[in-house]
């Protein structure tokens, strides 16, 4: 009984224990489980269809010019596979490229089978129709414009392959290589409208050249600046750290651009041409020959990111044993600091080109650009090469229409303060200067008058002194007296210049401009319109002071006839002084100097001075000038502050709108915009740099298409402020200040 006990206790355990061993086996699972999934790259099917490796025929690389047929078409140019098994890079699943030629094909043309296309195709699951419509775009050399670009992507999948795939292993000679290289740039100038394909074409040049010719210069059809070539520009980078070489301005252009943590602002982005000039010339006056980066530790590691589907995951390259500066911060920040600099001094040029219908070669355009761009222009070239011929013997006079002339445009309506500004800028940026220039002299030129040009200019830095200014306003009081009598004497002339030439006070800078102020000063009519009401309230002493500097130019010639002291004393009545005053004015002062023949009004015989026995002496230059130093020096003090504004330009200078200046109104602009582009504004002002499918989820989320919702807020920054507020690409770029400037947000 115990016995048959312990048999059945040994049973119970052995059944417990197998149960329990049965239980724990794991049912068997199929090798790779593919779902299908529109999001992304790749094969996908139900969760229970176990899938099967390919079968058949090996696939073929035919070269270029190497021939085959496909379902009745004759495709001559090569550079493709056909066969049936052609695994991926997973080893699972045909290539995206493969052209099995036993599917089925159906009619078409290369335009037709788009809206079937899915965004990662694969010859074998696109519709047969795809399939006609791709073979037969093959067949006619790959050159149809209005081909779907999904067909030039399905036929790029095969390039990458060859080169990427087979290459690293040895397989690929260099003529081919060459011959690949050949093809995408022909289908760069064909497709390369297309951003995406652009993209994944360039990166495909870059990363070629970086595997198979770093050894050699970078080559013409190369373009580092696009985001998708930023692993391939690492190379570049990093051969000039390791060397030990200073890296060229275009190099560390490129460098910020690609780094993911940096980026171009909107001036920087229209305005391409001129940037990449002012970054350069700004770049070699603080760097020299170019910045010198000390090799980090860090190796470089690079990864190609391909456009197949069937090159699953990044794709590790083997490149040169390199640092990796790409990743350095610190002389990032000295180059973002340079970028800042640069962008900020072409906002107001790239303003004025977002508007609607500027012209960039307009006068207006060239004077807001900075000075060392200003004379590359064909327009600014031609003026510079007049200009020099008007003052090739120092200072010039030219009429302000020549002058327009020269710039290749006609005269404005009116010459307002902004047309002022806009042309003293533009001859500065030519290397001369002008009077009067409204920024230092206080007065416009006049549209049917001259202005005076003389060398160097005013410079950049150009800030006038007090004395400037004061004696620029005595040169033009001098200018006045000595247009009285219609008859500018050498000796007048040579006074006014003698009190510029010995002023130890003044810079060269600021005598050339005031030699050039009197020039025009002497040339030009200086009305007297609107002085008497500006010196109403001016006291008896700086009267006085204005009076000795009047009697002081119009005796610069030794002698004052009878029409002289006429216009005297109708200028002093003008200038709110008593005419009687002249006359003992002038006794004065030639009793501080030297003899002077003083001839009085006809018109009163009962008061004369004879007429001295000695011949008029002309007076000594040195010793007029120091009583004019004197008068300027003791009694100008007193009336500084009149002597400038006393020629201020008699009419009120309308509201100028600068480039600037935005639409304001009495409303919030916002509520032109319903409530979705609302909200659709406040969030692009959360960052100024977005990818397109970033935005694509964003206007999903608001109920709105990502196109109409771009030109809604572009069409209302344009009634707002005349310029666009979204640049539309991949990413796309938002003028984030503008946008803050529209609805006054600071």
């Amino acid at each position: 009984m115990e016995i048959i006990i312990g048999i059945i206790i040994v049973y119970v355990i052995y059944r417990v224990a197998k149960g329990a061993s049965t239980s724990k086996k794991t049912p068997v699972r199929p090798e790779v489980t593919v779902r299908f999934d529109v999001s992304g790259p790749g094969r996908y099917a139900g969760d229970s269809e176990r899938y099967e490796r390919p079968s058949g025929k090996p696939a073929k690389w035919y070269s270029a010019g190497q021939s085959v047929s496909v379902q009745g078409y004759d495709i001559t140019g090569g550079l493709i596979y056909v066969g049936e098994t052609l695994l991926d890079t997973n080893g699972y699943d045909n290539d995206a490229c493969l052209i099995n030629p036993k599917l089925k094909a159906s009619p078409a043309e290369p335009w037709d089978g788009g809206d079937e296309m899915s965004y990662w195709p694969q010859y074998a699951r696109i519709s047969p129709k795809c399939r006609g419509a791709y073979l037969k775009w093959l067949a006619g050399g790959r050159s149809e414009p209005e081909a779907n670009i999904g067909y030039v992507f399905l036929f790029f999948y095969g390039l990458e392959r060859r080169l990427f795939v087979d290459a690293q292993k040895g397989s690929v000679p260099a003529t081919e290589r060459a011959e690949i290289v050949q093809e995408v740039n022909r289908l760069l100038k064909i497709y390369g409208g297309n951003r995406s394909f652009r993209g994944y074409a360039s990166n495909l040049l870059a990363m070629e050249w970086v595997l198979y010719q770093s050894d050699k210069p970078v080559p013409a059809y190369l373009d580092f600046n696009d985001r998708y070539c930023s692993e391939p520009f690492q190379v570049v980078l990093a051969k000039y750290v390791s060397a030990g070489k200073p890296i060229p301005s275009d190099v560390a252009l490129q460098w910020i651009i690609l780094h993911p943590e940096f980026g171009l602002r909107t001036p920087a982005r229209r305005c391409t041409k001129e940037f990449k000039e002012l970054f350069s010339r700004r770049y070699k006056q603080q760097f020299g020959e170019g910045l010198i980066v000390k090799p980090n530790k860090t190796p470089l590691r690079l990864e190609y990111r391909a456009a197949s589907s069937s090159i699953r995951g990044d794709l590790k390259l083997k490149v040169p044993d390199l640092p990796n500066p790409f990743i350095l911060t610190a002389p990032l920040k000295k180059l973002s600091s340079l970028v800042e600099e640069c962008t900020n001094e072409l906002e107001p040029y790239s303003r004025f080109l977002g508007r609607k219908d500027n012209d960039p070669n307009s006068l207006a355009a060239l004077a807001l650009l900075p000075k060392e761009l200003m004379h590359q222009s064909p327009a600014a070239q031609k003026a510079k090469s007049q200009l020099a011929q008007v003052c090739a013997y120092g200072v010039g006079l030219i009429s302000v229409e020549n002058l327009y002339a020269c710039f290749g445009e006609k005269p404005p309506l009116q010459i307002g303060k902004k047309e002022s500004e806009n042309l003293a800028a533009l001859v500065e940026g030519m290397g001369f200067g002008i009077a009067p220039d409204i920024r230092f002299h206080n007065i416009k030129p006049n549209l049917d008058g001259k202005v005076a040009i003389f060398p160097n200019g005013h410079g950049i830095d150009f800030r006038p002194s007090k004395e400037y200014r004061t004696l620029g306003t005595i040169l033009r009081l001098g200018a006045m007296v000595s247009q009285i009598d219609d008859d500018l004497s050498p000796a007048e002339e040579a006074t006014l210049q003698s009190l510029v030439n010995e002023n130890r006070d003044l810079t060269q800078i600021e005598r050339d401009s005031l030699l050039a102020f009197l020039q025009w000063c002497l040339n030009t009519p200086q009305g007297t319109a609107g002085i008497k009401q500006r010196l109403s309230e001016v006291s008896t002493a700086e009267k006085t002071a204005i009076s000795h500097i009047l009697i002081s130019v119009a005796f610069a010639d030794g002698r004052i006839d009878p029409k002289e002291v006429k216009h005297l004393e109708k200028l002093y009545t003008t200038l709110g002084l008593n005419k009687e005053q002249v006359t003992s004015d002038l006794h004065t002062l030639a009793a501080a100097n030297e003899p002077v023949t003083v001839g009085l009004r006809d018109t009163e015989p009962t008061f004369s001075i004879p007429t001295p026995a000695i011949e008029p002496v002309k007076p000594k230059g040195f010793s007029l000038n120091e009583e004019l130093i004197r008068i300027r020096t003791e009694e100008t003090r007193q009336v500084k502050g009149v002597l400038e504004g006393i020629f201020a330009d008699q009419e009120e200078d309308l509201a100028e709108n600068d480039i600037t200046t935005i639409t304001s109104t009495s409303e919030n602009p916002l509520t032109a915009l319903d409530k979705a582009h609302q909200d659709f504004f406040h969030r692009l002002l959360q960052q100024e740099t977005w990818e397109r499918s970033s935005l694509h989820e964003l206007c999903k989320e608001l109920g709105l298409m990502v196109d109409g919702a771009m030109e809604v807020l572009n069409e209302w920054s344009f009634d707002n402020a005349n310029a666009p507020l979204i640049d539309d690409g991949d990413p796309v770029f938002v003028d984030v200040n503008l946008a803050r400037e529209i609805v006054n947000v600071q």
